[in-house]
């Protein structure tokens, strides 16, 4: 699938390509402001050779990059002729990455049974079950108490309630699944019954998902990914899924945060997640992404993401946000996770402003009233006049 890359300057254009190992001599070809920059993933040298061939009579310029990638410098009116005169099925690919990243219309995000609007964007609140997450650790283990939290989110303007077990801070030690299972099942059950919001179990664990979903949850939210079984419960179940990036376990994830481009590294594998899952029988309807902010990424690779968190619609999937209260918010703001608010809004709103739809927060009133101006602001509208 394609990824369109909008550069805000020449020196992060040219410091970019060369990470990519693109030669000097290509760079003064290019005039920002004419041209769509468009990446194309897993390709192999004997394609790149065949687009060449197919898009350089055009005036279409294709460069291979390191990582199994192609960068193409195109203008916007060639590529409207090119898909308009027939065209190959990578053109094609670059045409709908174009038309998903413009927001021609709100992608859809479903499961068996019911939907979730994007036409605005919907806030989860999180609600964690464990002695030792990071921010929140402890407060609701008391089943009363934990429904109590869910019922406030709905008032304050949560859509969505994502209930976990597992602490999967960096560093943190896993739990066996029968132990995850018994901290939130009566959570699971007593929110599905008295909050009437659509419940997300954050979870990696299969059983631990089936069981949530027969209880009554409609989504999995998996930071390792969809992976082979998971992608079984998700399908057979009728849920809707959150596919989020890592890379190892999150006891040991902060032990390799190097990326070539780190933005386009984690595109191309929750693409290839993505992939995996349609082809495994999920509608695509039913999946989101979640570049995984904190998990296997430095502070630097963190900015990076949320500096171009308007790539990500390219693939037209929902994205969910995860940026609430995480520790790179406290390296560049100061404080710990209780002092991170201002920081938390203010990556809920660089990340309205690119389009993302989904926002997983501890702090769900001041979020909801962000997003409602961000998102007033960014469309130029009132919300009383919508």
């Amino acid at each position: 699938m394609a990824r369109v890359r909008v550069y805000r300057n020449h020196q992060e254009a040219w410091g970019e390509w060369r990470r990519l190992g693109i030669p000097d001599r290509a760079f003064t070809r290019f005039d920002l402001a004419s041209r769509q920059f468009i990446f194309i993933d897993s390709v192999d040298p004997e394609e790149v050779s065949a687009l060449q061939e197919e898009l350089a009579p055009k005036g279409v310029t294709v460069l291979p990059c390191r990582g199994d990638r192609a960068l193409v410098a195109i203008t916007p009116l060639t590529l409207e002729n090119l898909l308009m005169s027939g065209a190959s099925p990578r053109v094609l690919e670059m045409g709908e990455a174009l038309r998903f990243r413009n927001e021609v219309e709100p992608p859809i995000f479903e499961w068996s049974g019911g939907s979730v609007d994007l036409s605005r964007p919907r806030v989860m609140g999180i609600l964690n079950v464990t002695p030792d997450s990071f921010s929140d650790g402890g407060q609701n283990l008391d089943v009363d108490t934990a429904v109590h939290r869910a019922l406030t989110m709905k008032e304050e303007g949560a859509d969505i309630i994502d209930i976990g077990g597992e602490s999967t801070r960096p560093g943190s030690a896993p739990v066996s699944p029968d132990q995850e299972w018994s901290r939130i099942s009566d959570v699971v059950r007593r929110v599905c019954e008295e909050v009437g919001l659509p419940i997300s179990v954050d979870t990696r664990r299969p059983e631990v998902a089936r069981k949530a979903l027969r209880a009554g949850a409609v989504m999995v939210n998996d930071i390792s990914g969809l992976k082979d079984e998971m992608i079984d419960v998700v399908r057979t179940e009728g849920a809707a899924a959150f596919i989020m990036h890592m890379r190892g376990e999150p006891s040991n994830m902060q032990e390799d945060t190097r990326y070539v481009d780190v933005a386009g590294d984690v595109y191309a594998h929750l693409e290839r997640r993505v992939r995996k899952a349609v082809a495994s029988g999920i509608p695509g309807e039913r999946l989101a992404i979640d570049p995984g902010l904190g998990f296997a990424k430095d502070v630097d690779g963190n900015l990076e993401i949320m500096s171009r968190l308007d790539e990500f619609r390219s693939m037209g999937r929902p994205v969910l946000l995860g940026a609430s209260r995480k520790t790179f918010l406290g390296k560049i703001s100061g404080g710990g996770p209780e002092d991170r608010l201002e920081a938390s809004l203010a990556a809920a709103v660089v990340a309205c402003w690119q389009g993302v739809q989904m926002f997983r927060v501890h702090d769900v009133k001041e979020t909801v009233r962000a997003l409602r101006a961000a998102s007033a602001m960014r469309a130029g509208i009132s919300p009383r006049s919508t």
